[in-house]
Parts: C-alpha cells; structure tokens; sequence
C-alpha cells in the first residue's frame, strides 16, 4: 500500500464518520423538535391536536435526514442516492406524524396522511430496490 491510498483511506474514514456524527446530532434534534416542537418558538394562538401533529411533522425531515447520513454509505450512483433520501425523508416523516399520533391523539385526517406517505414510502423503496 502507498501512501497516497493509506491517506485516502484515512480520509474516507474520517468523512464516513463525521457523517455518521451528523446524522446522529440530526436524529437527536429531530426527535426532539417532533415531540416537542415548541422549542423552536412559541405558537401565536392555541392550536387543537391536529395542528400540532402537522407542526410535528415538518421536523420529521430532519429526522429522515438524521437516518439516511446515519445508515446510507454507497455514494456511487446519484440515482440510487436520491432514492434512498426519498425514501428515508419520508419514513422520517412517517415517524414524525406516528409520534404525533401517541402525543396528541387520533384523526381519521391524519390518518390518511400516513397511509398515502406509506404509498410514498413504498414507491420509493421499489425504486431504491430497481436501481440496486
């Protein structure tokens, strides 16, 4: 081995984990800003159950975000790449709004949210699954 490729190595190492670091600190502030999503700011009016699963749900990008620099490593081919973001940010999402669901209640509304974000997320998987 030369020692241009043990400094590549090195650096490919160290960018994976800095990654993986930053889809941890993502992860983390996404679930924490989905459970308690006023600590961004204070609401203007009371909301009812509904709105505040949709104020949780926007949080749920930076948890698929979180997810996909967590456990997404095979950089090679840009389709696959948007694929597997696609399908993380929704799952992300996914998570956001069950989170909503245990914190604040049910709505038949919301549940119709999930299950065509589940037809997404199924769509999408299919494709991440296509082009592997």
């Amino acid at each position: 081995m030369s020692f241009g490729n043990k400094n590549n190595l090195i650096s490919l190492i160290t960018m994976n984990l800095l990654l993986k670091i930053t889809g941890i600190v993502l992860l983390i502030a996404g679930f924490t800003l989905a459970i308690k999503p006023d600590l961004s700011g204070k609401f203007q009016t009371s909301i009812d159950g509904y709105q505040m699963i949709e104020k949780r749900v926007k949080w749920g990008f930076l948890i698929g975000l979180g997810l996909f620099l967590l456990f997404y490593h095979n950089w090679t081919s840009c389709g696959l790449v948007a694929a597997a973001l696609l399908t993380s940010l929704t799952l992300g999402i996914m998570i956001a709004r069950l989170t909503g669901f245990i914190l604040d209640g049910f709505f038949v509304k919301q549940l119709y949210w999930l299950l065509m974000e589940l037809a997404a997320l199924a769509l999408f998987g299919f494709f991440y699954w296509k082009q592997k």
